[in-house]
């Protein structure tokens, strides 16, 4: 894959259009759906992903590779498999060396509903729950830099088809 056709690849996760979920919205919190997780650096990325409400639902290991890379394994995507009655949900996220072992400070998000509002506010087709976006990298390949994580808009967010 070449280096254009790829950044347009990973442009397009977080503009894609909206469709019709079922997964209902807690009186305060928010659902949160499909997880996106890319690396858009010249530098292969192993990472640690988790997500949080009052427990661990998800604790995983993800390598990328750098976003040249021929494979296509740049950016995966994580299907929703928590409950969607959950009040509020946190994604941390840290970098992993050649050992497995913690390589960097971790980052995290928790998300409101505000964040869902922000999005979905004035939309005619309520999806129920909101799309979520982690950065690895940046096209600086500094190694470690920050980890970006952030809701998004996304293609039917709530299903769980699409995961890898």
């Amino acid at each position: 894959m070449n280096r254009r056709r790829a950044l347009k690849s990973i442009g397009a996760v977080g503009s894609l259009g909206l469709a019709g979920c079922s997964f209902p919205l807690g009186p305060g919190g928010v659902v949160l759906g499909r997880i996106t997780v890319i690396n858009p650096s010249f530098t292969p990325s192993t990472i640690r992903l988790a997500v949080e409400a009052d427990e661990t639902l998800l604790d995983r290991r993800i390598s990328l590779s750098a976003i040249d890379a021929e494979d296509g394994r740049a950016w995966t995507t994580i299907a929703p498999t928590w409950s969607e009655e959950r009040p509020q949900y946190s994604v941390w996220a840290l970098y992993l060396d050649e050992d497995g072992e913690r390589a960097s400070t971790s980052w995290e998000y928790t998300f409101t509903r505000q964040d869902y509002n922000t999005y979905y506010e004035d939309e005619v087709a309520d999806p129920g729950c909101i799309g979520a976006m982690v950065k690895v990298g940046d096209s600086s390949d500094s190694e470690y830099a920050p980890i970006e994580i952030s809701p998004t808009r996304m293609e039917d967010p709530c299903e769980a088809s699409a995961s890898e």
